[in-house]
């Protein structure tokens, strides 16, 4: 009887364990969850933090041209160097081993100077391609400083501040023209934003409720208004330009024909000036968006409505 009561003893105590550790476990998964979660809602909003360092473009033009690179023979010097004072001991000679020592020498010569070849060659054609890009870059200083529009185009390719555009949108028109530059971004579509909040409860366990309609909107507003705000950053830190025209569009359905139609949701016109001026890390992205001119409709419940393009004022 004893020992039956040991046994039973023994049973509750494993599974009072095993609870205890798939509990936390739970915990632990729920935490993880959350903090996802949480990433993921802040990333949306900040976007516009990731943008690219400014190009100096005066630096840029002042970069000393590459220079060629000797070829170096450090290895087959080495191999020689070890032939030359090769000294058979007593027993190479006792042996006969001399003669294979000399030949397994001579060989690490010839694999000394292949591998000298190949450093050599690599050496070669890291240096042409940093001559390209120097030169490449050179001719895009050069026109940069005399405002040719051909070299802007030009330096967006080289620099491909868009190349990665999953982030902001899945498509960027460009349009450069001398005074400014305007861009249509088709920006994500609303599904990007999660339409339920996660949180921990006080027992670690996961809560996941569907999230309000209006914060819902709200938090594709602040991701739209990223996304142009990274636009015009980039714009900024790789062109000249003193204004930008960016312009958010929306691909949405029409209801009555069933076509997907693309509607301007938000178009702003950025001052490299102003821009400049701006923590972007204190203020919400829609608050920074509000401070230059901008033409935006958006309700809370229904969302965003179609806008006309920004214009200038002459």
């Amino acid at each position: 009887m004893t020992k039956y009561k040991t046994l039973r003893s023994y049973e509750a105590n494993e599974r009072r364990i095993e609870k205890a550790r798939q509990k936390t476990i739970e915990t632990q998964n729920a935490y993880k969850a959350v903090t996802d979660w949480k990433n993921y809602v802040l990333t949306l909003k900040t976007i516009h933090l990731k943008s690219s360092s400014i190009v100096d473009w005066n630096k840029i033009k002042n970069i000393e041209k590459p220079v060629q690179p000797k070829n170096e023979y450090k290895n087959e010097d080495f191999a020689k160097n070890q032939l030359e004072n090769f000294k058979p001991s007593f027993l190479d000679n006792l042996f006969g081993l001399t003669p294979k020592k000399i030949n397994n020498l001579k060989e690490l010569v010839n694999q000394a100077k292949v591998k000298d070849e190949n450093e050599n060659d690599a050496k070669f054609k890291k240096y042409l391609d940093t001559f390209k890009d120097w030169e490449k870059l050179q001719e895009i200083s050069l026109g940069i400083e005399k405002n040719q529009i051909e070299f802007y185009k030009k330096a967006l390719e080289h620099f491909s501040p868009f190349s990665k555009i999953g982030e902001v949108g899945n498509q960027i028109n460009i349009n450069l023209e001398n005074d400014y530059i305007d861009v249509d971004l088709t920006v994500n579509d609303i599904d990007v934003i999660p339409d339920y909040e996660l949180k921990q409860t006080s027992t670690g366990k996961l809560s996941k409720t569907n999230m309000p309609k209006t914060r819902f909107n709200e938090l594709y507003q602040q991701h739209i208004c990223s996304c142009v705000l990274r636009v015009g950053r980039e714009v900024f830190a790789h062109l000249p330009y003193e204004y930008s025209r960016i312009n958010a569009i929306k691909k949405i359905v029409n209801c009555q024909n069933g076509n997907i139609e693309e509607k301007m949701i938000l178009s702003v016109i950025f001052s490299k000036d102003n821009m400049q001026k701006i923590n972007f890390e204190v203020n919400e992205p829609l608050e920074n968006s509000i401070l230059f001119n901008n033409n935006m409709s958006f309700h809370k419940i229904n969302g965003f409505n179609a806008v006309n393009r920004m214009e200038f004022n002459k």
